[in-house]
């Protein structure tokens, strides 16, 4: 594993607005997005060993995700689920309609289409998981344009003074496995006749272009005929405060309905669980929605079952079950902040980073040595839920920027990856974007004609 230096192309603007999502922020170069935005651009290289390192470990802590969700959901004694949903802080009454969506998992109900871990990946092979991101799993337009990078790199400028490994490839199936997974939810889901609405934040153009990027695999690669909309959070008003378009609404039975008023069967949501029910409870609608989502004629992507996974309370139960099985290899030591044992209380006493059980890109994270924080993030209200404590290890570094593996799992399935640095030891919303090859060191000899 090591940065290799690679040429800003001419036109690498240009190239990103013709063929990316997400183009407007990866082409700024203020914003240092896309590694093209740097002064000295570079790439990650790892070798054909650390790539399947890097798979089967993927393949593994999906595996023991659905492990931990089937012992998770499993009454071995009264109210053992409710305790352990208790943990997590997640509102009481949907504790029957979660119960239910992972009962229905099989054998098509409640599909999931895609999981993101978070990985380090060291120089020394170490491969550890941070945290899980299975409900709003971001950066899918990234992963899809990185390749794009790949491709138009190795035709067009392998005669530059900084060519790519002669054996170069990438670890990106995200496209392919995307469209065999809406393949599989069309079908269950009866898309054809029903189609799909993606739900985003209308402030966060990054829900857009992910909903963006996944209407075209799914028109591009299924069904062009499939129905497909955008329906916005909130209502979208122009500057002079005319209504554009409706925002997203509850029916008295408990159903999503659109802009128009018309009932929502199937939705894909880049909005965590946490906020929708708690925006249903400030509108005085959760019995309603609760009691829809127990019957489960209310389709969602990702579906309930995903709120526990990505809730990093999940990070400490897993410790706590895994952590003398083949598993342990991947875990880090973790502990809700309640937990006074010995060893919970040695691990704060050390180096450790401190979580939210709830939100994402770094938002309240903090690194600590006991309880002084050596570099932290703004809460953003986030934290009044509980904190977990998690043991402290390094990310690699490159040209000033820390960074890790995002690793994708599509129908249980590795998928690819995709890396993020920053300056900053806590990878925040605001980081770097970096392309990746797979190479054993192919060595490139440049065309003299």
């Amino acid at each position: 594993m090591k940065a290799l230096p690679v040429l800003r192309r001419p036109q690498w603007q240009q190239h990103i607005r013709e063929n990316a999502y997400q183009s407007q922020v990866l082409s700024d170069p203020l914003q240092k997005y896309w590694i093209e935005a740097l002064a000295q651009p570079f790439v990650i290289q790892f070798d054909h060993r650390e790539e399947t390192a890097i798979a089967q470990a993927t393949e593994q802590l999906w595996g023991m995700c659905v492990e931990f969700l089937d012992w998770f959901f499993t009454e071995e004694n009264p109210d053992a689920v409710d305790k352990r949903l208790a943990l997590l802080k997640i509102r009481t009454e949907y504790w029957p309609a979660i119960k239910q969506s992972w009962d229905r998992v099989e054998p098509d109900e409640d599909l999931t289409l895609m999981t993101r871990f978070d990985l380090v990946v060291n120089e020394a092979g170490a491969i550890k998981l941070l945290e899980i991101n299975g409900e709003t799993p971001l950066l899918g337009a990234e992963t899809v344009y990185q390749w794009n990078w790949f491709v138009d790199y190795y035709r067009n400028h392998q005669n530059s003074a900084l060519p790519l490994p002669s054996d170069a490839s990438q670890f990106n199936e995200f496209w392919e496995q995307i469209a065999e997974q809406w393949r599989w939810i069309a079908k269950a889901y009866r898309l054809k006749e029903t189609g799909i609405s993606f739900l985003v934040d209308e402030r966060l153009e990054e829900d857009l272009e992910m909903a963006m990027q996944l209407i075209q695999i799914l028109h591009d690669e299924v069904d062009p005929e499939i129905y497909t909309q955008v329906v916005y959070l909130r209502d979208l008003k122009d500057d002079t405060g005319n209504l554009i378009q409706r925002g997203i609404g509850l029916d008295e039975d408990g159903y999503f309905v659109d802009h128009a008023n018309d009932r929502i069967p199937l939705l894909w949501k880049m909005y965590d669980w946490s906020d929708i029910q708690n925006d249903m409870a400030n509108a005085g609608c959760t019995k309603a929605l609760a009691q829809r989502l127990e019957k489960g004629d209310v389709k969602v992507l990702e579906p309930l079952w995903k709120q526990v996974l990505s809730n990093k309370g999940a990070m400490a139960l897993m410790w706590e079950r895994f952590k003398n099985t083949d598993y342990q290899q991947y875990l880090l030591a973790t502990y809700f902040d309640h937990d006074m044992s010995p060893d919970a209380t040695k691990l704060m006493l050390n180096m450790h980073v401190k979580k939210p059980l709830l939100g994402m890109e770094g938002v309240g994270l903090s690194i600590e040595v006991g309880m002084g924080a050596l570099e932290q993030r703004a809460s953003m209200g986030y934290g009044t839920e509980g904190y977990i404590h998690q043991e402290y290890i390094e990310l690699p570094q490159a040209f000033g920027y820390h960074y890790m593996v995002g690793s994708w799992v599509i129908n249980d399935e590795p998928a690819g990856i995709i890396l993020r640095g920053d300056t900053s030891r806590i990878t925040g919303r605001h980081c770097l974007i970096i392309p990746h090859i797979i190479s054993d060191d192919g060595l490139y000899i440049s065309d003299p004609a």
